[in-house]
């Protein structure tokens, strides 16, 4: 269709081209400014022009079924000023365009006049927005479309155009707790000329009458609130659950926790684990209120040729104490455990104890371990953590008068000395003791 120009077309008032074997819509009319119904429906519009109906500024009559302008609308800008000019229009049908929407803005104009809207047959899914001037609206048919429900947004524009009636059946509804505020929506509302013919499909998939829904709302309500609360509650109970399991896994294994976390802490620090070579032949773990015997002790065994690590000077100022132990730890050969009264009630030595343990699980040292009991402690009245491994340790007890004659200081240091003795070092001396 090109332009065209009517002559003498003032008195024209029905201009109808129904069917026509129109396959583009990229012209204009000129000529007809007093033309009130124009029917178009029936042509190919998939080649369309913003400014077809400029020609008619007193239209008051749209037909446009089945022209394909779902199509057109796509292929064009500034789709929404399609109607600008016509603002006397009253009726308008849209029907059967395949339009899966309207261009921005199509309906934003004021259409002071406009009552009937027939947008029937295509595949629409939103309602649409209307001019706030638009107040003789009558009937809105959005039959056959492809709407599932309105959201809050939308029945809120339907408010505002006062009494319309809306057409929806054929429309693939849905009733599920999702859609809850739409069906309450519906069961309050009067503009739904047509709501004993509407349908719904349930999350159940299967297929009821909208009305029947309605009806029995509030025990519809009641079973989506227990479908949320039972999930819900399900939930909370679970990760409370887990919280408690994972409460109890954590102070059950609490040391081997941190052990790991101090292993990769001291990875990300890139820290280089020893190869054979250690900077002390044993790690000396006390309680403080045994600091004065374990200094002679410590000044002894050094004196017979062994580097011993003992926190009040080998502790790393700035370092934590966590990981001042592992450092230790991991830089001594042995650990020697002085077991007294005040030793057990320590929590850092029950601390040093489980790193010694993991450690010497996790390296295959088991028998890293040297317990020097110093008070009269039996051995069941020891730490668990070292019953577990009692049959790896080195016991050496230190000499008390209950003991005496069988066991005395220099006795007790000479076992030390073979107890710190590297295993090569000990095969020599054996031999040379036995020549």
């Amino acid at each position: 269709m090109a332009n065209i120009n009517f002559i003498n077309g003032h008195n024209l008032r029905v201009l109808s081209l129904k069917n026509s074997d129109i396959w583009s819509c990229k012209g204009s009319f000129v000529g007809v400014i007093n033309v009130e119904y124009f029917d178009m429906s029936g042509w190919t519009c998939e080649n369309l022009s913003v400014d077809l109906l400029y020609g008619f500024p007193n239209l008051q009559t749209l037909k446009a079924s089945g022209s394909r302008l779902g199509k057109g609308f796509v292929n064009i800008a500034g789709a929404g000023s399609f109607l600008s000019k016509n603002l006397r229009l009253q009726d308008i049908n849209l029907s059967s365009n395949k339009m899966n929407s309207l261009p921005n803005g199509f309906f934003l104009h004021p259409f002071e006049q406009l009552s009937t809207v027939n947008m029937s047959h295509n595949n629409l899914t939103v309602f649409p927005k209307f001019h706030e001037s638009i107040k003789a609206l009558k009937v809105i048919d959005l039959t056959f479309n492809s709407l599932t429900y309105f959201n809050a947004e939308q029945i809120e524009r339907i408010q505002r155009l006062g009494e319309v009636d809306l057409f929806l059946r054929g429309n693939p509804f849905q009733c599920s707790c999702k859609t809850l505020q739409f069906l309450e929506w519906l069961g309050q509302t009067n503009r739904l000329p047509d709501i004993s013919d509407l349908t719904c499909v349930t999350e159940t998939a299967s297929r009821r009458f909208m009305s029947d829904i309605i009806s029995n709302l509030k025990t519809f309500e009641i079973s989506c609130k227990t479908k949320f609360w039972l999930p819900f509650a399900v939930s909370i109970t679970s990760i409370i659950i887990f919280a408690i399991i994972l409460t109890v896994v954590f102070f059950r294994y609490k040391y081997a926790v941190e052990y790991f976390l101090l292993r990769l802490k001291m990875k990300m620090q890139n820290y280089k684990e020893l190869k054979q070579e250690y900077t002390y032949d044993a790690f000396i773990s006390h309680s403080h209120t045994d600091s004065e015997w374990v200094k002679q002790f410590h000044d002894r065994v050094n004196s017979m040729g062994f580097e011993l690590c003992l926190d009040a000077k080998d502790f790393i100022v700035g370092n934590g104490i966590a990981e001042n132990v592992m450092n230790a730890i991991d830089s001594s050969r042995k650990v020697i455990f002085i077991i007294t009264h005040d030793f057990l009630k320590s929590t850092w030595g029950s601390y040093e104890m489980e790193m010694t343990r993991m450690h010497a699980f996790q390296k295959g040292r088991e028998d890293m371990v040297i317990v020097v009991v110093k008070d009269d402690i039996k051995v069941t009245d020891m730490p668990d953590i070292l019953k577990r491994m009692w049959f790896k340790i080195t016991c050496i007890q230190w000499p008390n008068d209950v003991n005496l004659p069988y066991n005395t200081k220099e006795i007790f240091y000479e076992k030390m000395k073979m107890a710190l003795t590297k295993k090569e070092e000990t095969f020599i001396y054996s031999r040379n003791s036995v020549i």
